[in-house]
């Protein structure tokens, strides 16, 4: 029997939507395990987003809520304890004060920056596979995937009746008009006896001390990269968080990986489209027309685009999801893959390949 929905991927991405639809028949397949690659060096920090009260901002926050509620619901520990946003430098701390009168979580001045409630940190592996207890895995690399009238066979032998895309940077069908934009991060882990009380955010991540270790996230290179953790980017992990507090200890563990975030911020969620036979039925999409219909990839779903907030996101959007696959109800724009294509369509040159 055909599995109602194979999901590539088990990252936060593809956990969270394999949760939703668990009482479903659902398969997930990972090449490297659960919640290994970027998910796995993630430091799964949860805090607000400071910044003009933009539809991003509200949507970074009014999912970090959400998300706290879920976690707390699913028995997983957030830690919660707040979280202190500082500027990075001085056209920050400007900014600091326009940011503030949009404020819409609870907040008061600290430092020179402001103290949220809502913040804490997850343990990456733990929530994966807690949102995976009631479903089927395979570690298993997608090697192929054939397109039959009803079903997707997946390397000759695994039916699905939808497929799930969850990959992050990479790509398993060939989706010209998603660009994913792989940014390469680092965490290190601290054993220190410093006492520190809640997390910090400023040029890094600091997380609070946890029976003696500290954690420290940061982005390094906003490019796709297979680079290792090194002692290198360890000293700047360090010396950022040196900037907040000064800290003494042993480095005792250092992860890296390539977190997914999308051209415009927001998560990709939806149906995938079927850009050329679309654009050969409309061609003027390419002027800027909007198509009177699109065509989609029957079956075919993506779940990606999360960027750095992925534990917090992902809950989100996954959930939107779930809801339009068993309930048909629409995604928002904001997050649809339509938006995407339309932006893609205007940039491609006559023979229908991105320029």
């Amino acid at each position: 029997m055909p599995y109602d929905y194979v999901i590539v991927g088990a990252g936060i991405a593809g956990s969270s939507i394999a949760y939703f639809l668990k009482n479903k028949k659902v398969l997930v397949l990972d090449k490297s395990g659960i919640c290994q690659k970027a998910s796995g060096a993630a430091g799964a920090f949860l805090f607000p987003k400071v910044g003009y009260n933009t539809k991003y901002t509200k949507f970074i926050n009014k999912a970090l809520i959400e998300s706290f509620e879920f976690y707390k619901n699913l028995g997983i520990n957030t830690h919660k304890s707040g979280v202190v946003i500082l500027p990075r430098d001085e056209r920050d701390l400007s900014k600091f004060k326009e940011y503030e009168k949009s404020f819409e979580l609870k907040y008061k001045k600290i430092e020179n920056g402001f103290y949220f409630e809502d913040g804490g940190l997850v343990d990456s592996v733990a929530v994966c596979k807690k949102l995976l207890e009631d479903v089927e895995f395979r570690q298993v690399e997608v090697k192929n995937i054939k397109k039959t009238k009803n079903e997707f066979v997946i390397n000759e032998h695994i039916i699905a009746k939808n497929i799930i895309l969850a990959t992050g940077f990479e790509d398993v069908w060939g989706i010209p008009y998603i660009n994913i934009r792989p940014v390469w991060g680092q965490r290190i882990s601290i054993k220190t006896d410093l006492k520190i009380d809640n997390f910090y955010h400023k040029n890094c991540s600091l997380s609070l001390n946890f029976d003696g270790i500290v954690h420290i996230g940061a982005t390094h290179e906003r490019r796709k990269s297979d680079k290792l953790p090194d002692d290198e980017n360890s000293k700047i992990l360090l010396q950022k968080a040196n900037e907040i507090i000064k800290i003494d200890g042993e480095v005792i563990s250092k992860k890296a990986g390539m977190r997914a975030g999308s051209i415009d911020y927001f998560p990709i969620i939806g149906k995938v489209i079927d850009a050329h036979k679309t654009l050969e039925k409309y061609p003027r999409t390419t002027k800027g027309q909007i198509p009177k219909e699109i065509f989609f990839v029957d079956g075919l779903y993506v779940i990606n685009g999360g960027g750095g907030r992925g534990f917090s996101n992902y809950i989100f959007v996954a959930k939107m999801l779930s809801k339009m696959l068993l309930e048909g109800e629409e995604i928002d724009e904001m997050f649809d893959t339509k938006r995407l294509f339309i932006k893609w369509a205007r940039k491609v040159d006559k023979n229908g390949l991105s320029s």
